[in-house]
């Protein structure tokens, strides 16, 4: 089954601050900050949702196809993806705009500053009958606002299964955005922060989401994470990563293993497991596209973390 992804396609720039945030940012006059941070070192990569999640599947074994808006300077990012046998034939190019690009500070505790420049990605994405397969999933990740609107209304009326991912966006679209994203979503997923903020602007309990999704997710990190379907609320156990280098793009390679895990069948304890220790490879790099794995030594590591093997 082919996966179509929405979402962002950025260049990323990555840097280290080896302080704290929280020790340079004073409560009493937060209302008027003004702060720099002297960063150690900067790396740029290629990123954004669409293209990570992408990345991902496609080492998974799964075919994937990004629907997303790129600029005038995509094209060493386009033979990366083409490499890695992503499909790039829904990929629109505008000539008089740049790839969005996005930039990620992180402190010492792996709290995180970024800014986000759109590009290309400011323009909706121009649905036809023909962009989606019918017979395909689809995952709506942070991208434009204006696709997280009309991706699901689309996928709704073709009855096609598909998976709600808030993220980053949370507070770019409306709460009536939120809602009608999870409207028959087969999955949402969000981590603990963004499900509260969820709540905040929706109201919606985690109870009240699953009347709208038939299966909520949030990830809490090196705490694991949390699966729900109707009364069931499965914990699972983060995996163990060998080291932890970058944070950037874990959440974007958990997504991909749940939606390989999800399509592969397997119960949701093991989907979870195994999306958590996907998420491991991107944590030990720097970089949200440069870990490699293959089935092999991915079972391995698996069955090392949380002594079982994997469904086959």
């Amino acid at each position: 089954m082919k996966i179509f992804i929405s979402g962002s396609l950025a260049y990323d720039r990555i840097m280290d601050y080896k302080g704290l945030f929280g020790d340079h940012i004073l409560p009493e006059k937060i209302h008027d900050i003004n702060v720099s941070f002297y960063v150690d070192s900067l790396e740029e990569s290629y990123g954004g949702t669409a293209g990570n999640i992408a990345y991902t599947l496609s080492l998974l074994g799964d075919e994937a196809v990004i629907v997303a808006n790129a600029g005038n300077d995509f094209e060493p990012y386009m033979k990366w993806m083409t490499s890695h046998h992503v499909g790039t034939g829904r990929i629109r190019i505008n000539g008089s705009l740049r790839t969005a690009f996005a930039t990620v500070m992180t402190d010492q505790k792996y709290n995180q500053i970024s800014a986000f420049y759109p590009g290309a990605m400011q323009l909706p994405y121009t649905l036809s009958e023909h962009t989606i397969d019918k017979d395909s999933f689809v995952i709506v990740a942070p991208g434009n606002p204006e696709d997280m609107r009309t991706i699901p209304e689309f996928c709704r009326t073709h009855n096609i299964p598909f998976m709600f991912d808030p993220g980053q966006q949370i507070s770019n679209i409306s709460d009536d955005d939120i809602k009608k994203g999870m409207e028959g979503a087969k999955v949402c997923i969000v981590n603990d922060y963004e499900r509260a903020l969820i709540t905040k602007k929706t109201g919606w309990s985690a109870e009240d989401m699953l009347t709208h999704t038939e299966i909520l997710v949030t990830t809490f990190g090196r705490e694991g994470s949390e699966i729900r379907k109707g009364n069931m609320i499965i914990k699972v156990p983060a995996g163990t990563p060998k080291n932890s280098i970058d944070p950037t793009g874990a959440g974007d390679a958990y997504r991909a293993g749940f939606m390989h895990g999800l399509l592969k069948g397997w119960p949701l304890e093991t989907i979870g497991k195994f999306a958590g220790l996907v998420a491991c490879y991107t944590v030990e790099l720097r970089g949200t596209q440069t870990h490699i794995f293959n089935p092999i030594s991915l079972g391995a590591r698996y069955k090392e973390n949380f002594k079982e093997s994997l469904p086959s």
